[in-house]
C-alpha cells in the first residue's frame, strides 16, 4: 500500500447470539444550523426522532416497520452537558448558542452525538442493505444530521460510514436467541386463534357446542396457513423449505 493511500475502514461487525446480530453507533451530530433554517441540525434531528416515537406510542405505522428482520431499535441524542456531569462539571449546562463557529480559533468544542442500538435477525449487512432498500430517505432524514454521512444511495459508500462510527459491544444478553422476529409474531398469532377457537368452544354463557369437529377443523385450517421454516432469519427461506419447494 503506497504512502498516500488511506486504511479502509473495518468492516461493520456487530455480536451475536444464536442467530441474532446487534449493533451500536456513535455518530457526531453537524454543528451549526441547517441552510435556509432557523433550525440546527441538533434541533431538527430532535424533531424527526420524536415525530417517530410519537407515531410508534399511538400505534400508527412508521418508518421502522418497512424492517421485517428488527427486534429492537434505540435513539438516544446525547448532549455535552450528559457526558461532561460528573465532578466540578456536574450541572453544567451548554445551550446551543454557546458553541463557537468553526474557525473562529475559540479551541476545542463539545459536541452532540446520536447513539444508536438496534438488535435484528440475520446477518449485518443483509440487514442494512434492507436500510438502504426500504427506509431510504427515511433515514437519511435522521442521519443527514450527522457529519459526513454519505446517504444510502451509494450503499459501499453508507456501509464504511456505519464501520467508522460503529461501536464495539462487550455484551448481549437475549432470552430468546433462536426466536426471531417472524417467529415471536406467528406465535402471537397462534395465541390469538386458539384464544378465539376457546371462546367459540366455551363460550361465556356456559353453553356448549354440538360438535367440536367443525371449530377444530377451522382452527386447523387457520394455522395451517403459516408454512413452516419461512421467513427465516433476515427474512429467507431456510434450506429444508426450499427443500420443500421443489417437491410435487
Amino acid at each position: 500500500m503506497g504512502m498516500g493511500n488511506f486504511l479502509e475502514p473495518e468492516p461493520a461487525r456487530g455480536l451475536t447470539v444464536g442467530k441474532i446480530t446487534e449493533v451500536s453507533a456513535l455518530t457526531p451530530v453537524k454543528f451549526g444550523r441547517v441552510p435556509d433554517e432557523r433550525r440546527t441540525y441538533e434541533e431538527r434531528l430532535r424533531f424527526v426522532v420524536e415525530r417517530m416515537q410519537t407515531k410508534h406510542d399511538n400505534a400508527v405505522p412508521s418508518e421502522l416497520n418497512l424492517i421485517k428482520s428488527l427486534h429492537f431499535g434505540r435513539i438516544t441524542i446525547i448532549r455535552p452537558e450528559q457526558y461532561l456531569q460528573m465532578g466540578q462539571n456536574k450541572g453544567i449546562h451548554l445551550p446551543e448558542d454557546d458553541y463557537p463557529e468553526l474557525g473562529k480559533g475559540q479551541g476545542p468544542r463539545h459536541r452532540t452525538w446520536v447513539l444508536t442500538q438496534v438488535v435484528f435477525d440475520g446477518d449485518i449487512k443483509a440487514y442494512f442493505r434492507d436500510i438502504a432498500v426500504f427506509l431510504t430517505t427515511r433515514f437519511d432524514a435522521v442521519y443527514a444530521n450527522c457529519e459526513e454521512y454519505p446517504g444510502t444511495a451509494d450503499f459501499e459508500a453508507f456501509w464504511n460510514w456505519i464501520a467508522k462510527y460503529q461501536l464495539g459491544s462487550d455484551l448481549l444478553y437475549l432470552a430468546n436467541p433462536h426466536l426471531s422476529v417472524a417467529a415471536i409474531r406467528r406465535h402471537e398469532d397462534f395465541r390469538k386463534r386458539f384464544d378465539r377457537f376457546l371462546a367459540r368452544v366455551r363460550p361465556a354463557d356456559g353453553s356448549r357446542p354440538a360438535s367440536m369437529d367443525e371449530l377444530f377443523d377451522d382452527f386447523v385450517r387457520e394455522s395451517l396457513q403459516y408454512p413452516s421454516g419461512f421467513p427465516e432469519f433476515g427474512g429467507f427461506y431456510s434450506g429444508a423449505a426450499r427443500e420443500e419447494e421443489g417437491k410435487p
